[in-house]
């Protein structure tokens, strides 16, 4: 029996290259989000990929018939205050949503003068206390030992065989 050697040659693919539609949207202090309208594709046939180059690139293809496919990919610059280590995407309804999260912002060292500024403060394993509330609260604190241990001395002379408590142990 002989076989048709053409009809087992692999079929190639066509491809249509098509541009997705998309939108930028920023949250206020929050992330930017760049939203793909990819209606018809899965999750399996989307790659997302953020590099420490600070490129963005998102692609995908999809078969539309037996012989016919489509297919895009779209590069962008990520924003320079993102983490592009923490890139995430979400596919839902047809639109990919890629969050793409800001670094948190370093807080630049203090500058001289304000370091003879906290100086001026004390501290307490790392806490920056105020001395004037300190000294407030230590004044509230004393004051409130003070009428406790009043109260008490009063009861003990008030009551003298209550102040000296026995324990007694049975043999």
């Amino acid at each position: 029996m002989e076989t048709n050697k053409a009809s087992e040659a692999p079929r190639k693919r066509v491809y249509e290259v098509f541009e997705p539609y998309c939108k930028w949207r920023t949250e206020d202090g929050g992330p930017e989000i760049l939203e793909i309208d990819l209606k018809g594709f899965k999750k399996e046939q989307l790659k997302v990929q953020a590099n420490e180059k600070g490129m963005l690139i998102v692609s995908g293809e999809r078969p539309l018939d037996a012989k016919k496919w489509i297919r895009f990919r779209k590069e962008t610059t990520l924003p320079k205050d993102c983490n592009f280590r923490d890139v995430r995407a979400k596919l839902s309804k047809g639109y990919l949503s890629i969050i793409i999260p800001r670094k948190l912002p370093q807080r630049p060292p203090p500058s001289p003068e304000a370091q003879k500024n906290n100086n001026k403060k004390g501290t307490n394993w790392g806490v920056k206390i105020d001395k004037g509330r300190f000294l407030k609260v230590a004044v509230v604190v004393t004051a409130v030992v003070l009428v406790v241990a009043v109260a008490r001395l009063a009861e003990v002379y008030r009551h003298p065989h209550h102040a000296a408590k026995e324990h007694h142990v049975h043999v």
